[in-house]
């Protein structure tokens, strides 16, 4: 009986057949690696947190919910934003005893990919927020003790224009369609509207009492505009000009600072520093669904890219909490450095082990 009969289970290995093991053993090996290779290069959430006190910035994991750096930024860190493309931070710095003139006064810029500072950006006197054009070429911040908001080319690095507008600006914000800024007033209770393009001011409204940060709707037919004293979220129609509504929040007593807009424009979430909570508001009924305890003092928040997470800093605890939107229910709290104040979250992808 010939060795090779099916009789005993073994047949002859023909050239053919043994060079498609050999592919298929190449493909094989090829899939193992290009699934090494997402494995220790995969997308994640990064959390920066400008700390006011320790005078960094915390760069949180969101996905692994530990600090991965941590960046010196050489004065009171307070307003933070990402440009669009999610590759820079930009950082207003101040110096800790407001001054007219400081050489800490600047915006920092910060590379997502080195975690490393790259530049300082003179923007006027104590700067403390700014907002990035959807173009990507434009900064405003607001300058606190001058009264003004500083425009800056980004390509050039160098002063546009600096605007009039109330007493202490604070908050800022960059309307979606690429056509407005407005510019929180804080003494003055005033909110500023700038054209985006000339960068000059083109009108102004009242809100409530003392109002701090800002945020437009994703189609920019409105602005949320917290009132830290008046303890409410005021209501502006961008077309109109005018004050729509006034939110009570946390029965008037928490207090708010940060604010943004979820991606779909559903809901708007606001950090009530006082109280220590997160408001839910529904942009239909304006009216608050939930509130979500967080830690001591919110100050800033940030979205993530897909609207999936919601981070506050949490100013007297030293932390932030990281908040699943879906759920509303704080999913992670991280401690971060001293007296975090704002955060900016962007996607980006990093290899294992990177810092």
């Amino acid at each position: 009986m010939s060795p090779y009969t099916p009789a005993l289970g073994r047949r002859r290995l023909t050239a053919a057949p043994f060079a498609a093991v050999l592919a298929a053993a190449v493909v094989a090996a090829s899939l193992s690696a290009a699934t090494a290779n997402a494995q220790a290069a995969r997308r994640t959430v990064l959390a920066f947190v400008s700390n006011e006190v320790s005078h960094d910035v915390s760069v949180v994991d969101v996905g692994t919910r530990r600090v991965i750096a941590t960046i010196p930024v050489g004065g009171r860190a307070r307003g933070v934003q990402a440009a669009p493309g999610g590759r820079t931070i930009y950082v207003a710095v101040s110096d800790d005893a407001p001054t007219v003139e400081s050489s800490a006064d600047a915006i920092v810029a910060i590379d997502v990919a080195t975690l490393r500072a790259t530049a300082r950006i003179e923007a006027g006197t104590d700067p403390e927020q700014l907002a990035v054009s959807v173009d990507g070429r434009k900064l405003f911040a607001t300058n606190e003790d001058a009264g003004t908001a500083t425009a800056i080319d980004l390509r050039s690095r160098t002063t546009l224009s600096s605007a009039i507008v109330g007493i202490e600006p604070e908050g800022v914000a960059a309307s979606p369609d690429g056509k407005w800024v407005y510019v929180t007033a804080e003494t003055s209770n005033s909110v500023s509207m700038i054209d985006a393009h000339t960068a000059k001011v083109v009108g102004n409204v009242l809100a409530d009492v003392r109002p701090r940060a800002v945020a437009f709707s994703p189609d920019s037919r409105r602005a949320w505009v917290t009132a830290e004293i008046g303890g409410s979220l005021t209501v502006i129609d961008t077309r109109t000009r005018a004050v729509v509504a006034t939110i009570p929040l946390e029965h008037n007593a928490g207090k708010p600072v940060g604010v943004v807009v979820s991606r779909d424009g559903a809901r708007v979430f606001v950090a009530n520093g006082a109280a220590g909570r997160v408001s839910v508001v529904d942009t239909k009924s304006l009216q608050v669904t939930q509130s979500i305890g967080v830690g001591s003092r919110p100050w800033g928040l940030g979205l993530s890219p897909n609207g999936d997470v919601l981070v506050s800093a949490d100013g007297m605890s030293d932390q932030v909490s990281i908040i699943d939107t879906r759920t509303l229910a704080v999913i992670g709290r991280v401690p971060v450095g001293r007296r975090p104040w704002g955060v900016a979250l962007v996607e980006t992808t990093r290899g294992r082990g990177q810092r």
